[in-house]
């Protein structure tokens, strides 16, 4: 089972040709739809991505009826491989913002990079790639004994 974190879980809605490692995140998550990878993320996810889809439309990337395809896709998609039993969204509650507190401090993570990386710690024992494309997270589960796959560098 691959933890797959929202940075770069958003490239799968982002155009291949202008986006490195977008390729290797659509071969990810066209598998998981096949129902022949199991992925695990955060609930964090889904506010996460709806933020990425409307920066892009404030930075004038994409315009508003392209922010709200990609939205409901990403729904859609999220509904999808749910139901297929291919995604896992771990909750957040109390527990998990206090415990990945340690984490922010530890590897000066954000709040929601922190919450990944406990998720994705907690299923340790599951977990064989921690997919993502942000550095300081990646240096982060590194540290932690989690092998990392980046989609902007390793090609599966």
């Amino acid at each position: 089972m691959k933890y797959v974190d929202t940075s770069a879980f958003v490239k799968y809605y982002a155009d291949e040709s202008a986006e490195k490692g977008a390729k290797e995140i659509a071969c990810l998550l066209d598998s998981a739809k096949d129902t022949k990878e199991k992925l695990m993320s955060s609930v964090l996810l889904i506010g996460e991505c709806a933020s990425v889809f409307d920066k892009w439309l404030r930075q004038k990337k994409i315009d508003q009826p392209e922010r709200d395809k990609l939205l409901g896709d990403f729904i859609n998609d999220i509904k999808e491989l749910t139901e297929n039993g291919s995604l896992e969204l771990e909750s957040v509650n109390t527990l998990t913002v206090i415990f990945s507190v340690d984490y922010i401090v530890k590897h000066h993570l954000t709040v929601n990079d922190a919450l990944h990386l406990y998720a994705a710690l907690s299923h340790k024992s599951k977990i064989n790639k921690f997919v993502c494309s942000d550095n300081n997270l990646i240096r982060a589960a590194e540290r932690e004994g989690l092998a990392v796959m980046n989609p902007e560098e390793d090609k599966e």
